[in-house]
């Protein structure tokens, strides 16, 4: 099954989008650092069930440069201005890490584009560990290495699993550009976020939760706290998973993603 790549002017920004498949629409949307690549193996293995758009976020792949400030909000607009450029809304959504950040918070503020909705490995606000990672990251950039060295470091952070590994999938690696202004903006987009239990009470479409259960960045007590915030939610851990978990398995999250899918795109 073949793939398009289309570049795209939206009101607020511009991207590239990545399309394949057929099916119900599902919007991915990526996490810090990394590009719509690397969605690409969860995508080969939906595609013959499900009408995949990945797309950059500002600052990666093919996205918009970021100006001096960046939100999570900023991203979520984003991503409204793609699914009415799509003209296929509602869509099933889903994000990983930031882009679960960014999905929960369209599907608060734009409830109306947004069928079903799927976050993996994220939380809706601080914890410890999570803002230790952010702040210690900001401080590697400040270290001025060379961008070749930042990209893997990147790519590093985003496997992110239990043990980790300096075998990295290249989709991931490849980001196609890497700029350490665009990743201390989509970092300081993340030590900014925080949704309110009434934010979240206000996500209408069903949802599915996943974390790892070894996951010490977006941890299984923020799932959980999603869990119990979201009205119809379901909560799935992944044992000796780790905040990557996606990557090392995209067997199981395809399974999950294309069940969620499935099961939340019947008439009526």
């Amino acid at each position: 099954m073949s793939a398009t790549i289309t570049r795209v002017d939206l009101p607020s920004t511009r991207t590239e989008i990545y399309r394949k498949g057929d099916g119900p629409t599902l919007l991915l949307i990526q996490g810090g650092g990394t590009g719509k690549r690397a969605w690409y193996p969860i995508i080969d293995r939906l595609a013959d069930r499900v009408n995949c758009v990945a797309f950059d976020n500002r600052g990666v792949g093919h996205g918009a440069d970021i100006g001096d400030s960046l939100t999570i909000h900023d991203l979520a607009g984003d991503a409204a201005e793609l699914i009415e450029w799509l003209g296929e809304g509602p869509v099933h959504v889903a994000g990983v890490s930031l882009g679960g950040m960014i999905a929960m918070r369209l599907a608060s503020e734009r409830p109306d584009l947004v069928k079903s909705l799927t976050l993996h490995s994220t939380s809706a606000q601080r914890n410890g560990r999570g803002q230790d990672a952010a702040d210690f990251r900001m401080r590697i950039l400040d270290l001025e290495l060379p961008v070749d060295m930042l990209r893997r470091y990147v790519a590093l952070w985003s496997e992110g699993s239990a043990g980790l590994t300096w075998d990295i999938p290249e989709d991931v690696v490849n980001t196609e550009r890497f700029d350490p202004h665009n990743y201390r903006m989509q970092l300081g987009a993340v030590r900014g976020h925080h949704m309110s239990a009434e934010e979240l009470g206000r996500i209408t479409s069903p949802t599915l939760i996943t974390v790892g259960s070894d996951d010490i960045l977006t941890t299984p007590e923020d799932a959980k706290h999603l869990w119990r915030s979201i009205p119809d939610a379901r909560l799935v851990t992944v044992e000796g998973g780790g905040h990557g978990y996606y990557i090392a398995d995209p067997d199981l999250v395809a399974l999950l993603q294309a069940g969620w899918v499935a099961q939340h795109s019947k008439a009526g």
